[in-house]
C-alpha cells in the first residue's frame, strides 16, 4: 500500500537513529524489508527527494469542467462518437471512459440518419423480378459439403423451387431455373450474381443461362454486391438457422432434399411473415401469367452437346461419367438434356435415355 512521504520520512528517520528496527519499520510502512532497505539508502543518497514514489498509474480522472464539456459536446452533435469526443476534447482518458460519462447522461448509442441513405427496392408485383443464387457450402457430418440452390420471388419472398447438390455446376444451375420456369411460370427479369454458372467470363459470348434467358425474353440484372441480393440472402439465413440443424446428419443427399421439400412447402404455404401483416408468402404471390407450356418449355430449353464415346464406351458430362450401349466407342453423337433427363442421339435417332446425374 502506497503510503504519504510524510510518514515514510518518519520511519526511516527513526529506524536510522535505531528507535525501531527493520522488521518493525517494515510493519509500519505495511511493506517488505527489501522496500525498507531501499527507501534507507535512498534517503542517505538523495535525502527526502529519494523517498517519493515516482510511479503512475494510467487511470485519469476528468474534472467536472472536462466532463460538461464532452456532454456538451455530444447534446450538440448527436453524431459525434466516444472516440471522436475523446479526441477532439483532448481528454487523457480512454473512449469507453467517455462513453460511460454519456450512458450515464442518457446519451447512449442511437440510430442516426445515414449520411447517404439505404435504398431498399421490392419489385412491385409477383414475377416482376426473381432472384436466385447459390448458398455457401454447408458441411453435412456424413456427406460432407453440399449446396443449395434456389430461386425467389423479390415481391411476395415465395420460393418456386430449391434443392440441395454435391456441386454447383452450371447444370445444376439450369436444373433449377428450369423447374421453377415450369411450375411458376416467366417472371419479367432475374436479379444475379456475375459467377460462371450465370454470366460468361469472356469479352465476347454468353453463358447458356444468359442465352436461354434472352430466348426466353426475360431480362438479366447482374448483382455485383452481396447486398443487392438481400432477399435471398436472408432467406439463406433462415435455411441455415431452421433447416440445417434438423437435418444435419443426414446420411443421403436423398434424405436431405426430401426434408427440404416438405421444409420448403411449410415455409411458402405456412410460415407467417410479420412483414407482411401476419400473411403466407403464398398468400402474397401467383403464377405468372406468361406460363409456357410443357413441351414448349422443353423445346426452348433443350441444352446440345456434342461428345465423343470413349474405349470404356463412357461419355463425359459435366464432370460425370454416363453409360453408353456397345456399338457407339469411337463415334461422336448428340447428347440432349430436358430438365432433367438425357437423351443420346446418333443419325437422327434416340438410342438411349437416362437421368441428368447431379
Amino acid at each position: 500500500m502506497k503510503q504519504p512521504i510524510g510518514k515514510r520520512l518518519d520511519v526511516v528517520k527513526a529506524l536510522l537513529s535505531g528507535e525501531i528496527d527493520i522488521k518493525r519499520a517494515a510493519g509500519l510502512l505495511a511493506c517488505s524489508k527489501r522496500s525498507i532497505e531501499r527507501y534507507r539508502k535512498a534517503f542517505l543518497e538523495y535525502g527526502e527527494k529519494g523517498l517519493k514514489d515516482h510511479r503512475h498509474s494510467n487511470y485519469h480522472k476528468l474534472s467536472e469542467k472536462q466532463k460538461e464539456a464532452l456532454v456538451s459536446l455530444k447534446q450538440n452533435n448527436r453524431w459525434r462518437s466516444a472516440r471522436n469526443i475523446r479526441d477532439e476534447l483532448k481528454l487523457p482518458v480512454s473512449e469507453h471512459q467517455v462513453e460511460r460519462i454519456l450512458v450515464s447522461k442518457g446519451l447512449g448509442r442511437e440510430n442516426l440518419k445515414r449520411v447517404k441513405a439505404i435504398q431498399r427496392f421490392e419489385a412491385d408485383s409477383p414475377n416482376d423480378l426473381w432472384q436466385t443464387d447459390i448458398m455457401g457450402k454447408i458441411d453435412f457430418k456424413h456427406l460432407g459439403i453440399l449446396y443449395l440452390i434456389a430461386t425467389l420471388d423479390d415481391h411476395s419472398r415465395f420460393v418456386p423451387q430449391g434443392r440441395w447438390f454435391k456441386t454447383q455446376g452450371k447444370m445444376n444451375v439450369f436444373q433449377i431455373w428450369y423447374e421453377s420456369l415450369s411450375k411458376c411460370g416467366l417472371p419479367d427479369a432475374m436479379l444475379q450474381d456475375e459467377g460462371s454458372q450465370y454470366k460468361a467470363r469472356t469479352r465476347f459470348g454468353e453463358a447458356d443461362y444468359e442465352w436461354y434467358a434472352k430466348k426466353l425474353g426475360i431480362k438479366l440484372i447482374w448483382a455485383r454486391r452481396a447486398e443487392t441480393k438481400g432477399k435471398i440472402e436472408r432467406f439463406w439465413k433462415f435455411v441455415q438457422g431452421d433447416f440445417v440443424p434438423s437435418i444435419i446428419g443426414a446420411k443421403t443427399i436423398e434424405e436431405v432434399n426430401g426434408a427440404f421439400k416438405v421444409w420448403l412447402a411449410r415455409y411458402n404455404y405456412v410460415f407467417k411473415s410479420r412483414y407482411f401483416g401476419n400473411i403466407t408468402r403464398a398468400a402474397k404471390y401467383k403464377p405468372s401469367e406468361r406460363k409456357l407450356s410443357q413441351i414448349e418449355l422443353q423445346t426452348l430449353l433443350t441444352v446440345e452437346e456434342r461428345r465423343k464415346v470413349t474405349r470404356e464406351s463412357t461419355i463425359s458430362l459435366y464432370g460425370k461419367h454416363y453409360f453408353v450401349p456397345p456399338g457407339y466407342i469411337g463415334c461422336r453423337i448428340w447428347v440432349k438434356i430436358k430438365g432433367n433427363k438425357i437423351s443420346f442421339e446418333a443419325n437422327g435417332e434416340v438410342f438411349w435415355k437416362t437421368r441428368l446425374r447431379t
